[in-house]
């Protein structure tokens, strides 16, 4: 899949929260999905779609130049990956670290997108424990937009109700 972006915004975040949005209403929710923003005259654009088909990971190299300052992904929710969705990966971290850029991501889970930008946040800020005593330390990035939750995402309820009978009193 790679759907073309044509808008131009003033600030990066407004086109990766854009991006990301899209990325919600038109990727499936069961793959990774993402692209990169570059700068553009103007101010900024982001690039089409695309996805590996993969649960985990997308590979955006082929989006990567010398004009990109950001990138963006979604992260799956799914019974393996649900208590991690909401931070970024080490991979993600380490992208956005060696390449000097801003790193976008929207959670499928709980349907925030965080912003996680190396030369103002701190890496491996949140504590994680487990069950198990096993504890980690996650990078957890700034809460910058949120995306309502789509139909494919969302666990959809139907109440059944049953007629009452009407009551009859006597007379």
């Amino acid at each position: 899949m790679n759907l073309l972006a044509l808008a131009v915004f003033m600030t990066v975040d407004e086109a990766a929260i854009d991006a990301l949005k899209r990325a919600a209403a038109v990727c499936d929710p069961q793959f990774e999905c993402g692209g990169v923003v570059r700068t553009v005259p103007g101010g900024f654009e982001a690039s089409g779609l695309t996805t590996s088909n993969k649960p985990f990971g997308v590979d955006l190299e082929l989006f990567y130049g010398p004009n990109v300052v950001a990138d963006f992904h979604t992260h799956i929710c799914s019974i393996h990956n649900r208590p991690f969705a909401d931070f970024f990966s080490q991979a993600d971290v380490l992208a956005n670290q060696g390449l000097h850029t801003v790193g976008y991501m929207l959670s499928l889970c709980d349907w925030n997108i965080r912003r996680y930008d190396p030369s103002q946040d701190d890496r491996d800020d949140e504590e994680v424990d487990f069950h198990s005593g096993l504890v980690i330390y996650l990078t957890c990035g700034h809460i910058v937009g949120w995306v309502p939750p789509t139909s494919a995402g969302r666990l959809e309820l139907t109440v059944a109700r049953r007629r009452s009978r009407p009551i009859t009193r006597p007379s």
